[in-house]
């Protein structure tokens, strides 16, 4: 049983009211935690390569058995991932959720720098494209 503050979802649009106003962790009866978090909308894991290594340790050790060293696991020949995915004895998911895990850590070690390379980059494509559609409607 928590001894956290509850209220009602919000009629207009059934979202969550904030309540709590201070942090708490709370264990739950299957092993898992729960941190209650007021106000922060994300957690961003950080300095989490290490962590991978261990937990993904069978997939690193395939990534050094392939032909290629810069092998991006797609279409190559003697790609150690793909042999253990057709043969069963890695799992497409894991996979998915090693590279998933590894964009988030690209992601969240970007300097502030890199950031704001990424988000002009992304600026000016979308700007392109909407220069582009407008000359194709004659919209201006």
């Amino acid at each position: 049983s928590y001894d956290q503050k509850t209220s009602e979802a919000r009629g207009d649009d059934d979202k969550g009211r904030h309540t709590t106003t201070s942090r708490s962790f709370h264990r739950l009866p299957m092993g898992g935690w729960l941190i209650d978090t007021p106000g922060m909308r994300e957690l961003q894991i950080t300095d989490l390569r290490r962590g991978l290594n261990s937990v993904f340790s069978d997939i690193e050790a395939l990534a050094d058995q392939c032909r290629f060293s810069n092998c991006s696991h797609e279409t190559e020949p003697g790609c150690a991932i793909k042999t253990a995915i057709e043969e069963g004895t890695l799992e497409v998911d894991r996979l998915k959720r090693y590279h998933k895990l590894l964009r988030e850590e690209l992601y969240n070690s970007e300097t502030l720098a890199e950031q704001r390379a990424r988000t002009r980059s992304f600026a000016k494509i979308v700007r392109s494209s909407q220069k582009i559609r407008r000359s194709l409607t004659g919209k201006d």
